[in-house]
C-alpha cells in the first residue's frame, strides 16, 4: 500500500507524517503516536496492516526529536506528554481537518493518547492505548536505568541511530533524564484520566520490562467508563509487533464501540 509522506510545521518544529488511504474529514480516521524512542519507522508494517484490516484511513506523525521530525535542542521537562497532547496533537489534527478520530498510541504515544482525549471530546471518539507508562515507579525506573546502561555500554545507541541519526542522544537522554527526575516524582494524569469519556481499549504485555499493573490500576481506578483490557502473557512492551493480530483485532472491537 502506498502512503504520502509530508510535513507540517507545528509549535514551531517540522514534523513528519505518513498517511495511508485518502482523508475524508467527514469520516473516522485513525492517528497514531509512537512511543518515547521510536519514529515512523519502526511501525515497520503495522500502518499498513492496520489500515488494510479496518478499512480506515491511518495517519502516522513522527513526534519532534524523533526520526526527522525536528529536533530537540533541550531536555524534555516532565510535562512533556502533557504538552504534546494539549498543544502539538490538536495542531495536528487540525491540520488534517479531522472530525473523527480514534487515537492508537505506544508507550508514551499512549499516554498522550489518552490525555488528549480528555482534552478533545467532541473529535476523539475512542482510544486504543497500548502499553501505556502512566506511574513513574520503580519498575518503569529500573526498566529506563537499563536502558541507560545498554546505550552506553551495548548496542542500543547503534540501533537508535539508524532511525534518528545525529538527534539519538538529545533524545534518548531527554527521555531518560526526565523519566528519572525529581520533578517527575509527583506526574500524574488522574485528572485527564477521569474526565475521557470515549470508550477506551487497554493492550499490554504481561512481560513488559517497564511494569503494567501500576498503570493498569491507575487506569481502572480513574477511568469513568469501564475499559476493554487485552492482557497478553509472554508478550514485552511492544505488543503491535509480539502479538499483532491480537493487538490489530483489539481496534476492531474497539471501532464496533464508537
Amino acid at each position: 500500500m502506498d502512503k504520502k509522506e509530508s510535513y507540517l510545521s507545528v509549535d514551531n518544529q517540522l514534523l513528519r507524517t505518513w498517511v495511508y488511504g485518502e482523508i475524508d474529514t467527514e469520516t473516522t480516521c485513525i492517528v497514531l503516536l509512537h512511543g518515547g524512542l521510536d519514529s515512523l519507522d519502526t511501525w515497520k508494517d503495522f500502518p499498513e496492516k492496520l489500515t488494510l484490516q479496518t478499512q480506515l484511513t491511518v495517519i502516522a506523525y513522527e513526534r519532534f526529536g524523533h526520526g526527522k521530525s525536528g529536533q530537540l535542542t533541550k531536555h524534555r521537562e516532565s510535562g512533556y506528554r502533557h504538552h504534546e497532547a494539549e498543544i502539538v496533537l490538536p495542531e495536528v489534527i487540525n491540520a488534517f481537518g479531522l472530525k473523527r478520530v480514534i487515537l492508537v498510541g505506544h508507550s508514551d504515544g499512549a499516554a498522550i493518547s489518552l490525555m488528549a482525549a480528555a482534552s478533545l471530546p467532541e473529535t476523539v471518539i475512542a482510544v486504543c492505548a497500548i502499553a501505556p507508562p502512566l506511574v513513574p515507579e520503580k519498575t518503569v525506573r529500573n526498566g529506563i536505568v537499563e536502558a541507560i546502561r545498554e546505550y552506553e555500554n551495548g548496542d542500543l545507541a547503534n540501533k537508535l541511530k539508524v532511525f534518528h541519526g545525529e538527534a539519538t542522544d538529545a533524545l534518548f537522554y531527554g527521555w531518560a533524564k526526565a523519566w528519572l527526575s525529581e520533578q517527575f516524582d509527583d506526574w500524574s494524569c488522574a485528572k485527564e484520566l477521569q474526565r475521557i469519556s470515549c470508550p477506551v481499549a487497554l493492550v499490554f504485555g504481561q512481560a513488559d520490562d517497564y511494569g503494567y499493573q501500576p498503570s493498569l490500576d491507575k487506569l481502572l481506578r480513574h477511568l469513568k467508563r469501564k475499559p476493554e483490557v487485552l492482557l497478553l502473557q509472554g508478550v514485552g512492551h511492544m505488543p503491535h509487533h509480539h502479538a499483532r493480530k491480537e493487538t490489530i483485532q483489539a481496534v476492531l472491537e474497539l471501532n464496533k464501540l464508537v
